[in-house]
């Protein structure tokens, strides 16, 4: 059985979640983030986005957090949490 990144820092529910559009079983995965030969999950900051030059964007002193995502088995929705 796998163990979640996410598991200490938030908990979106404990019960089986229910796909929002048909019903269907949501099931937990990532979206990776790849980084200077590292995979990562993706993460989300407050803002809009604002160019760098030596960084591509502007992320210092904003508030971020990791991006949890579920995806519909049945339908293919994604349904993502940041927290």
């Amino acid at each position: 059985m796998a163990v979640s990144v996410y598991e200490e820092e938030f908990q979106v529910s404990d019960v089986e979640k229910k796909c929002p559009k048909c019903q269907g079983a949501m099931e937990e995965g990532f979206i990776r983030d790849v980084t200077h030969g590292a995979t990562l999950p993706s993460e989300w900051y407050e803002g809009t986005p604002e160019k760098s030059f030596w960084t591509g964007l502007k992320t210092s002193g904003r508030a971020h957090y990791e991006i949890r995502s579920f995806r519909c088995t049945r339908c293919g929705y994604l349904e993502s949490y940041a927290g």
